[in-house]
Parts: structure tokens; sequence; C-alpha cells
């Protein structure tokens, strides 16, 4: 079977690349040019391209509801111990009660947007020690 030629004009900065590939790769610009135009017209490029971002996005959501179940007990578990641990204020200490609680809440809403926009992830960290236990 005889093959046809074709004359595709490339952009200045397109041909340096598809050259530089070619040689760094001893293959022919022809080989490389007819292995592109057939992943191009393949149908199935587009499927092994939408696996991909699938199988992305399924370990990412892994992740977020790894991070959710973690959080949800270790809050349950915060609850119960404030619970058996708090006693009941009467009218007298309310008013200082609640200033101080306000102030360290205060406190609290500070530090944890200051962990938000440093990078640092507490969930990181918990995660971590429970994979060095080998928990998980």
């Amino acid at each position: 079977m005889k093959r046809k030629n074709i004359h595709p004009y490339l952009s200045p900065e397109l041909m340096k690349s598809f050259k530089s590939y070619c040689n760094k790769n001893n293959v022919s610009q022809s080989s490389v040019v007819e292995s592109a135009l057939q992943e191009y017209l393949d149908d199935n490029s587009d499927i092994r391209l939408l696996l991909r971002r699938l199988d992305r996005q399924g370990r990412h959501l892994d992740r977020l509801e790894r991070d959710v179940t973690v959080l949800s007990e270790a809050f349950g578990v915060f609850v119960q111990l404030w619970f058996a641990h708090t006693p009941r204020l009467g009218d007298t200490e309310r008013k200082s009660a609640e200033k101080e609680a306000w102030d360290r809440y205060s406190q609290f809403v500070d530090y944890v947007s200051n962990q938000i926009t440093g990078g640092h992830r507490f969930i990181n960290d918990l995660v971590q020690d429970v994979e060095d236990k080998g928990e998980v």
C-alpha cells in the first residue's frame, strides 16, 4: 500500500519542539505524526481520558469521606467529654462565663483561620498518626 503525503503547517515553536522530540527519541517525523493522528482519531482515547479522570475523582472522594468520618467521630467524642466534664452554671456565674467563652471562641476562630491560610491541616496530622501506628 502506497503512503500518501500530507503537508501540515506548524507554528515555528511547535515545529522546533516537534523536531527536538523526534531527534531525542530517534524516531521519524512521519511515524510521530501518524501515531498522533491515529490517537487523535481513535474513539477510545476519550474514554481512557475520562476513566483516568473518574478514577482520580473517586480517590479524591474516598479521601474526603475518610476525613469527614474522622472529624465526625472526633466531634462526637469531644461533645461526650464536654457534657461529662462541664457542670451547669448558676445564674450569677453565667455572665462572666459567657464573656470568657466568647473570648476563647474568638481565639479558636483566629487559630483555625491561621492554620487554614498557612496550608496546615490537622486532619492530615491525625491520619498520619493513625497510619504510623498501623491502625489503618
